[in-house]
């Protein structure tokens, strides 16, 4: 994918379908969705929660892929960290669009690996480097224990995306629009085996830490649950018109 907006964009109006109206930039906007879920006997309350999200591009095709849309209909080229504990709009910057309909988006979460880099790279905008960033506190009844996670997901394969296919909408882009990204980090946790987490003690607990002293151990069960689940629960994508 181009990092060059507006050479993708003008590329794309014959590749992706738009419209040949002129291009456009729109509002880009992210919030998260949830920061407390019930798993099993355990109240999980997540106090930080801070993600990478871009590069974004948007596509006319129903499952994006780089083979299938080579250059995108609407693209974030950067990358904001949100907090997905605030509900409320976070202002991210400018999406480059191209007017049409778009079905399908794929995204990073602040770490790439494109075609001429050797491994995956966090970009800048990446919270402290990583792809996402969690703390969190888990009661059940009267044990609780506090945690941290910092942890990356990457694309599986060089020149792609971690997100692929993510079919969207559809929804026409229009100038006086603004694209607003929900993204549920609660949900992220529901995969979690926190029973064997609190075997490990009354914390606090660093999840990455005690990962890569233990590879085998619950906390880095915890870091794939979450990763899996990064890419399996992805952002909800709005395209909402301005008044």
């Amino acid at each position: 994918m181009s990092f060059r907006p507006a050479t993708a964009l003008l590329l794309c109006a014959a590749a992706c379908g738009a419209t040949g109206e002129p291009a456009f930039q729109a509002p880009l906007r992210a919030r998260g969705a949830a920061s407390e879920v019930t798993v099993g006997a355990w109240t999980v309350t997540l106090e930080r929660a801070d993600v990478g999200l871009g590069p974004l591009y948007l596509c006319a095709t129903a499952a994006a892929s780089s083979e299938l849309c080579a250059t995108a209909a609407a693209e974030y080229a950067a990358v904001a960290a949100v907090d997905l504990t605030d509900p409320e709009p976070q202002p991210l910057g400018e999406l480059d669009v191209l007017p049409g309909q778009v079905r399908s988006a794929m995204l990073d979460y602040g770490v790439t690996w494109l075609k001429t880099q050797a491994k995956p790279g966090a970009q800048d905008g990446a919270p402290g480097g990583r792809a996402a960033r969690f703390a969190g506190l888990a009661v059940s009844g009267d044990m609780s224990f506090e945690f941290t996670a910092d942890l990356d997901v990457v694309p599986v394969l060089r020149g792609s995306r971690t997100v692929e296919g993510l079919r969207i909408g559809p929804f026409d882009l229009a100038p006086g629009g603004a694209l607003d990204v929900t993204i549920d980090a609660a949900a992220w946790w529901a995969g979690v085996d926190f029973d064997a987490l609190a075997a490990l003690g009354p914390g606090p607990h660093d999840l990455a830490a005690l990962a890569a002293d233990d590879p085998a151990s619950p906390a880095a069960d915890a870091l794939a649950a979450v990763r899996f689940a990064m890419i399996a629960v992805p952002p909800r994508f709005a395209w909402t018109a301005e008044e």
